[in-house]
């Protein structure tokens, strides 16, 4: 690695190469596009390194990416969809096809190269109202899910382009309706309603034109019964990938609490989703989100039979037995050393799962145990 020079960076030019902090993680990657100014100073002041060109008679580098970084990258992936939300909804966003490309590609990248610490990575940030975690969150499991079904690669960037967009124009409302308690005002269920409507106002004027994008976008409230919205489609009219993405919008809305009501573990959330297969949701697709994602996604909090603690790290050769880090002891002290425990020993079995608020200060630390 070299220092990140100031003639590397060209304002409105694509990296040529991709530029990681001092500690290797990824920061952006190439064909980057850099807007401003202010990015260009503050990535040079922050120290940020690119890799030396490969010379030929050296051996191939090694990968400067660790599992590790890519929980930290995906932490600041939110914050990139963050930032392209705002920018849609202002009307202002010149290059959204090459910017959402390229979160897309982060997400493929960390996929390939630790799926569990990238599956974990958005377990561990269920803040209700960080409304582009979700939707990064959905993107994450869609870019996974169409890895697993064998996807074009074409249909399944486009259906992650979506993930990263689709409740847009839900955003400047989701911090007020997570914390209601009371129903919806008439209003307020009319901009529901209308949400997807608007959403694809908003990326059709950014010049977004591709059909399966769009139909998620507009569709993912429908259900096979004819139960949705906005035009209560039923079955065979609802595309396949749109069905996904209805899908996965589900999951990580219940995974994230409410005023009105509890976060589900993902174990449950994905009981909830499996029972209603065929009915208001794909039977296939769910059956397969249950047996990719596991009962206990990388990154649930689980009692063990012994009484300890433990974090998923890995998805397991089953569903129902992941590889579990202890990180409280059976008497309910942190633990100081993260021992893994092997669910398919009896007094390893995962006895429940266990709320994130319930053990404040967990999530903090959980990073470094996928070092």
């Amino acid at each position: 690695m070299r220092p990140l020079r100031e003639d590397d960076l060209q304002i409105g030019q694509p990296l040529a190469m991709s530029v990681y902090d001092q500690n290797g993680a990824l920061l952006l990657l190439a064909g980057f596009v850099i807007e401003n100014d202010a990015q260009m100073e503050t990535l040079i002041a922050r120290g940020s390194l690119v890799q030396l060109p490969e010379r030929a008679s050296s051996p191939p580098p090694r990968p400067g990416l660790k599992p590790r970084a890519t929980i930290e990258a995906m932490n600041q992936l939110h914050r990139d969809v963050g930032l392209l939300h705002k920018r849609l909804l202002s009307g202002a966003a010149a290059g959204v096809q090459e910017r959402v490309a390229q979160l897309t590609a982060t997400i493929e990248e960390h996929l390939a190269l630790d799926t569990d610490a990238t599956l974990a990575s958005m377990q561990l940030q269920l803040d209700p109202a960080n409304h582009a975690a979700r939707q990064t969150h959905a993107a994450i499991i869609c870019v996974f899910a169409t890895r697993a079904l064998g996807m074009p690669a074409a249909t399944a960037r486009a259906l992650a382009g979506a993930a990263l967009t689709y409740d847009l124009a839900l955003g400047p409302l989701a911090t007020q309706l997570n914390g209601q308690s009371e129903r919806l005002s008439y209003t307020q269920l009319a901009q529901v309603r209308a949400h997807p409507e608007v959403g694809l106002r908003l990326l059709e004027s950014a010049g977004i034109t591709d059909p399966v994008w769009i139909d998620a976008v507009l569709h993912h409230h429908e259900r096979l019964d004819g139960s949705g919205y906005p035009h209560g489609l039923r079955a065979g009219a609802i595309r396949d990938t749109t069905r996904l993405l209805a899908i996965i919008d589900i999951y990580t809305a219940m995974l994230r609490p409410r005023v009105y009501r509890d976060a589900l573990p993902a174990r449950m959330a994905l009981r909830s989703i499996f029972l209603e297969r065929g009915k208001q949701v794909d039977e296939a697709l769910a059956m397969m989100l249950v047996k990719e994602l596991g009962v206990y996604p990388p990154g649930t909090l689980v009692r063990l039979a012994n009484d300890e603690v433990g974090i998923v790290l890995r998805r397991g050769d089953d569903a129902a037995h992941p590889q579990v880090a202890r990180v409280m002891t059976s008497e309910g002290f942190q633990a100081s050393e993260s021992l893994q425990r092997d669910t398919r020993l009896p007094e390893f079995h995962i006895a429940d799962s266990v709320p994130y608020d319930r053990l404040p200060g967990i999530v903090a630390n959980a990073a470094k145990l996928w070092d």
